[in-house]
């Protein structure tokens, strides 16, 4: 910079450039900073070429034979003086040809002392406090981002368990896992200082709940690598000692993960703070899932004891058809038997309904609408559950089989209606029957069964039977194949939607089944919530009496509107709905010829019956546990018909703050139903709470919901 001063000073204009013009016509002088000439070009030989060398030794070749002039600058600062003798041996006419110049150096305890002053300039007192304060603050929030992080990854690891995608589980768990470690540690220094604000309770709990969702989706795992080993061989018979002790050993397992992941979810629901209004659904899901894992394990651990006992037992399973439907679930085609014990499940022996009714030689009496509206003269097992109540017709059932087949010492039953299987069948994606050569899934299931079952049936055929067996083994065969999450998912629905129920003889777990509402029982109305209340109840259920599956096309809606006298009676007009869209008159679809009935309080009193308006007075009327009320109507393709019942209670509101129940109950294997709650209150009634999100409006309340399963509602009323 200096030496291009100096050369606009002489008038002369100088040019720089880092590269080498590729013309150097307009230039008299050239100068080489650092460069090395091996020869002069021949456009340039006529000029007057300098080098110079900063700090660089020359190489020997140039120094030997230097083209033009060569400058050697060994120092540090070139000064005015340097610049002069610079200019004067490149424009004299000297003959020498290498010009070294020693210029001043800069000393190191100059720059060391530039180096301290710099230090001192910046690194006041104010300065390294304001640093300290700046490293303290991020030593106490250097965790949060990190544990971030490691929920983002649990979260994705629960995500990819769901979906079955255990590769993908592992990698997010792992690196969740490395997270959290990361977290505590770095929260170890924070730690203090948020306790001694009162404020590491937030952390701890974030951090714990991290550590224990990671637990659940390990533990988890666990469970589902041994359910996969013991579906490959619970069915195998004769089992080696080792293979039985290897069962047990994997049973119990399963049976301590369980209760781990009971325990881990009860505590993260318990660190969840109760303060933030977005997270009570999550709360309450989470008080969900853990009383199922708690139902599960229970019902696991029975089922894990018949297994491994010595000793083996018998069950019944009914396969109901609910597309005609019948007051416990549907027409029983065929039931099968199931052996459990001495560490098998034996594979479930199919029987036709028709072979073992051929065999009945004493006459039973049916229920009378059996007789009256079906026509038949006698009562067979086929028919047998025409009761609501699961038990009444397992009862039934094991007395038919009995005086038919001399079959008995069950120790329990199971029913699946055609929806429950197809449910179960949902969770399998396709399942191919190579007896068949047919890939069954949930939406053709129901349409193949009755092409290979229905079409040109006769008494004594085997190929209803056959074609069960052939779907049962090949389930079992594809056990490990089924997402255990979408298993557990739709037998779980079956059970709430009454589609499947369970009675065994153990009373601890059969409470646990009757208490779930999986067990298909007629409840008992009790006063639940308060030692004096006033009970409702309402069970409607139906009896397709038409001998065809014409349910598959019944819609169903129930309307209860119910009505507060001033007094405090309570006033009901139960109106249902049945729309029939058979398309035609031919089977399987055709007119819904139905026997309703219907369970009411005891103490109701019936005012009127109608269908469609018109009066009915030939119902037929029973008091017992219940008041039932039953009359025969029918419903062809494409019609609607609606029945209204007007009752009311014997219980009136008295007090002045008194609690109503009412206990609704739907029929096993019926579809779910539209169902419309409308309450109405004069003046002096008010409501003052319920347990359901109705709309409110001048001493009315109405709530839209679905009778997918027993539901009780509760309303609490002030009388002034």
């Amino acid at each position: 910079g200096d030496l291009k001063k100096r050369l606009k000073k002489n008038s002369i204009e100088p040019y720089f450039s880092s590269k080498a013009p590729r013309s150097t016509e307009t230039f008299s002088y050239l100068f080489y900073i650092d460069e090395e000439i091996a020869e002069i070009p021949l456009s340039e030989s006529k000029k007057i070429i300098v080098s110079i060398f900063f700090k660089k030794k020359p190489p020997q070749l140039i120094l030997k034979k230097p083209l033009g002039k060569v400058i050697i600058v060994n120092g540090d600062v070139i000064e005015n003086s340097d610049l002069d003798r610079i200019l004067w041996f490149v424009f004299s006419d000297t003959k020498e040809r290498v010009l070294t110049l020693t210029t001043k150096k800069i000393s190191k305890s100059k720059s060391a002392r530039k180096n301290v002053n710099f230090y001192i300039k910046y690194l006041t007192f104010k300065n390294i406090l304001l640093l300290s304060f700046i490293i303290f603050i991020i030593s106490q929030i250097i965790f949060i981002p990190v544990l971030v992080v490691s929920s983002i990854l649990t979260y994705e690891s629960y995500v990819n368990f769901k979906s079955g995608k255990m590769a993908q589980t592992d990698k997010y768990l792992a690196l969740g896992h490395e997270s959290i470690l990361a977290t505590q540690y770095l929260y170890g220094m924070a730690r203090p200082t948020l306790l001694l604000f009162g404020v590491a309770l937030y952390p701890d709990n974030f951090i714990d709940i991290n550590v224990k969702g990671q637990a659940v989706i390990n533990e988890s795992e666990t469970i589902l690598k041994n359910v996969k080993v013991i579906s490959n061989n619970i069915f195998e018979e004769k089992k080696s000692p080792e293979e039985k002790n290897d069962l047990k050993l994997r049973l119990k397992t399963i049976d301590d993960n369980l209760s781990e992941i009971g325990d881990n979810l009860m505590e993260i629901n318990q660190k969840i703070p109760d303060n933030f209004a977005f997270l009570n659904k999550t709360k309450d899901n989470l008080s969900t899932v853990s009383d199922l894992v708690d139902k599960f394990q229970r019902i696991f651990s029975y089922v894990s004891g018949e297994l491994t006992s010595k000793s083996t037992k018998k069950y019944l399973v009914f396969f109901a058809n609910n597309r005609e439907l019948r007051p416990g679930g549907g027409f029983l085609g065929s039931f099968g038997v199931l052996t459990v014990g001495d560490y098998d499940i034996g594979k479930i022996k199919v029987y036709d309904v028709y072979d073992a009714d051929g065999q009945l030689a004493a006459h039973v009496d049916p229920p009378v609408p059996l007789q009256k509206y079906l026509g038949v003269p006698h009562w067979y097992l086929r028919d047998s559950n025409f009761s609501p109540d699961f038990l009444e017709d397992y009862q039934q059932a094991q007395f038919f089989l009995d005086k038919e087949m001399n079959m008995s010492d069950f120790h329990g039953a199971i029913l699946l209606t055609t929806t429950a299987i197809e449910n179960i069948i949902s969770a399998f994606g396709n399942i191919y029957l190579p007896d068949y050569r047919e890939s069954i899934n949930s939406q053709n299931f129901y349409l193949l069964t009755q092409t290979n079952v229905e079409s040109n049936f006769f008494a004594g055929s085997t190929q209803k039977t056959n074609f069960l067996s052939s779907l049962i083994n090949q389930i079992s065969i594809d056990l490990n194949k089924a997402s255990p999450f979408n298993l557990a998912t739709e037998i779980k629905k079956s059970l709430d939607e009454k589609q499947m129920v369970v009675y065994v003889d153990d009373p601890d777990i059969q409470s646990l089944f009757d208490s779930s509402y999986w067990s298909g029982r007629v409840i008992s109305p009790q006063c639940n919530f308060n030692e004096k209340c006033i009970l409702d109840y309402l069970f409607p259920y139906d009896a397709n009496v038409g001998a065809n599956k014409a349910n598959y096309y019944v819609d169903r809606s129930i309307y209860l509107k119910t009505d507060i006298t001033s007094d405090g009676r309570i006033n009901h007009i139960l109106s249902i709905q049945y729309k029939n869209d058979s398309p035609s008159y031919v089977f399987p679809s055709g007119s819904y010829r139905d026997y309703f009935q219907v369970l009411l309080p005891i103490d109701s009193k019936i005012t009127e019956v109608t269908e469609n308006g018109s009066l009915v007075d030939n119902y037929d009327q029973k008091d017992d546990k219940f008041k039932t009320v039953g009359f025969y109507f029918s419903v062809d393709p494409k019609e609607t018909m609606e029945i209204r019942i007007v009752y009311s209670l014997t219980d009136k509101v008295t007090d002045s703050q008194e609690l109503y129940q009412l206990v609704t109950q739907k029929q096993i294997g019926a579809s779910n139903s539209d169902f419309v709650l409308d309450f109405q209150t004069p003046q002096n009634i008010s409501f003052v709470n319920q347990n359901f999100s109705p709309i409110v409006k001048d001493g009315e309340i109405i709530y839209n919901t679905n009778l997918s399963t027993d539901k009780i509602f509760l309303v609490e009323l002030a009388k002034q």
